[in-house]
């Protein structure tokens, strides 16, 4: 017998002798690795998973540094051919339209957050048209502003800049005071506002990686546990093996909480991917434990035989994993350093359940099953002094 092998022997031992203690030990760590798990989260901003060393954006960084760091929220006005009235715009030039632009502007410009507004109306300050022919005037003789029209003229765009930066908080904030000002100016009937631009799109990236984070997972777990119950025939032997795949799950994360890794496009979808490939090495250590069990063995040496023997194997098998997610640290790029030492992690937490804490769920789950199966033999029986035969 291997170093290995004597050494989980004395831990199989321990587990047997120690099992209570042992799981409250796990329950606390969880706990304190769950609330871990509440201060993850997710970046957004991709250009913050990109080698920051390298000289492209290092000159990037110093542009930003000199002249200041600029957002840009585009706000598309367009004519909402949906609503069918006489009145209906038919050309987002209409006087009505143009005034609206140049007092939204004006109101923009006086926002704190807002560093600059551009749009068709900064070119007509101080002008009040009465008809769409006195636009088009106008038009012809400055050409080059047609730029901020569409070419069929049912669309006008403005450019509101602000330094945001990569916060959600200030992104939000910037996108909540643009639309209150939209509102607050009571758009013109027959037009709609959309907006677009580098800040709604890290939101709205932010909002969907999020999504993903929770489908996945939820949906992975529920496939993962059918999966279990089927090859198990069991529905306790099922949770048997997904009890301390969750406890791996969750540390995984606390522990990236932490740290402060942040979750990011690369590993969003980490929660699924950690339960599958995580989910076998409690499969292999509850079979082999049963194996015995079968055999007419007792828990002790059970255990003495699963955990050794296929403690060893996954230990193996699962320190190559681990190596080879930990290689992806070596990349120049971010997003892929943070996938292999989240992944790495989550294996080694795995791993780690699988042989330290699987066999004492399984062993306080046969403890409870006897204490219940004799406590209804004393319900039902009318004794009150039986005592359990069969040690475990």
């Amino acid at each position: 017998m291997g170093i290995l092998e004597e050494f989980l022997t004395k831990v199989a031992e321990t587990q047997k002798k120690y099992a209570l203690p042992i799981m409250i030990s796990v329950i606390l760590m969880t706990v304190f690795l769950g609330y871990g798990a509440t201060k993850i989260s997710i970046e957004s901003d991709i250009n913050k998973e990109m080698p920051q060393d390298l000289p492209i954006y290092q000159l990037n960084d110093k542009i930003t540094d000199t002249f200041g760091g600029q957002d840009t929220v585009i706000l598309i006005f367009t004519l909402d051919e949906s609503m069918d009235y006489k009145n209906a715009p038919k050309d987002i030039r209409e006087p009505e339209i143009i005034n609206y632009l140049s007092n939204l502007q004006h109101e923009l410009e006086s926002e704190s957050m807002v560093n600059s507004v551009g749009s068709f109306a900064t070119y007509i300050s101080n002008m009040n048209f009465n008809d769409v022919e006195q636009v088009k005037t106008f038009l012809k003789a400055a050409p080059q502003l047609e730029s901020f029209f569409s070419r069929d003229f049912k669309t006008t765009i403005m450019f509101v800049t602000a330094d945001v930066g990569s916060s959600e908080e200030k992104i939000h904030a910037l996108s909540s005071l643009i639309s209150d000002d939209i509102k607050g100016l009571s758009l013109p009937a027959g037009v709609k506002v959309m907006q677009t631009g580098a800040p709604p799109m890290r939101v709205t990236i932010f909002s969907l990686l999020a999504e993903d984070a929770l489908n996945t997972l939820l949906l992975a777990a529920l496939i993962i546990l059918l999966l279990l119950f089927v090859m198990e025939k069991s529905f306790t032997k099922g949770l048997l093996v997904f009890a301390p795949l969750t406890f791996g799950l969750i540390w995984t994360m606390g522990t990236l909480g932490w740290l402060g890794i942040k979750l990011s496009i690369a590993t969003v979808g980490l929660g699924a991917m950690i339960l599958g490939l995580g989910v076998e090495y409690g499969v292999f250590i509850l079979t082999r434990y049963k194996e015995e069990r079968a055999k007419g063995k007792n828990q002790l040496n059970s255990l003495k035989i699963a955990v050794p023997g296929v403690g060893s194997a996954i230990l193996g098998s699962g320190a190559t994993t681990i190596v080879g997610f930990m290689a992806l640290t070596l990349s120049v790029m971010p997003m892929m350093q943070h996938l292999g030492v989240s992944l790495a992690l989550g294996i080694f937490y795995c791993l780690f359940a699988a042989v330290f804490v699987a066999p004492v769920i399984i062993i306080l789950e046969e403890k409870f099953e006897q204490w219940n199966t004799h406590r209804l033999y004393l319900k039902y029986s009318g004794k009150k002094d039986e005592h359990m035969r069969g040690g475990l």
